[in-house]
């Protein structure tokens, strides 16, 4: 991915965590994004390696767990919950209260993940803010402007392919 942000000559990204969880070869990502210091924030899994005990992890967050050193542990611990990204945009990984909430989309009672809609997320919006859900892993392009408003339900399935 790393690659092809650069093809694209993006000039700036940010990551909004979950850094390591799931089948990542997770000591070269974190070697990677040690390197390239990328202005990045703490997700839930991340919380997880950090503060549960190996044995009680689920699957993902023990592969990676198994295969991080201690530096990578240290940079993660170091990693803020939020973050102020040039004084312009604020960085969460679920909502500004909680890295386990969900603000972009909504969970019904059986379980499907949809869009929510806009009164929900306007409602935690009070400002330019960047979230990406801790069970989404795709990432947002974006400009100031549109950091409130979300993509309309075509773009975000042209953008996103079904799991």
């Amino acid at each position: 991915m790393l690659s092809d942000i650069d093809a694209q000559g993006i000039p700036e990204i940010v990551n909004l965590g979950d850094h390591f969880s799931g089948p990542l070869n997770a000591a070269q990502t974190a070697n990677m994004l040690i390197d390239r210091n990328i202005p990045a924030i703490r997700g839930n899994h991340d919380r997880y390696l950090l503060t549960r005990d190996p044995a009680e992890m689920g699957p993902s967050d023990r592969v990676a767990y198994d295969e991080l050193e201690k530096r990578h542990f240290d940079w993660l611990a170091e990693l803020p919950e939020t973050l102020v990204y040039r004084n312009a945009l604020f960085l969460c990984h679920g909502t500004p209260a909680s890295d386990e909430t969900y603000w972009m989309e909504a969970l019904t009672a059986d379980g499907v993940v949809h869009m929510a809609g806009r009164k929900a997320i306007e409602s935690l919006r009070g400002g330019d803010r960047l979230s990406r859900n801790p069970l989404r892993p795709y990432p947002y392009r974006t400009s100031r402007a549109a950091c409130g408003r979300p993509p309309s339900r075509q773009s975000r399935e042209r953008r996103l392919p079904r799991i």
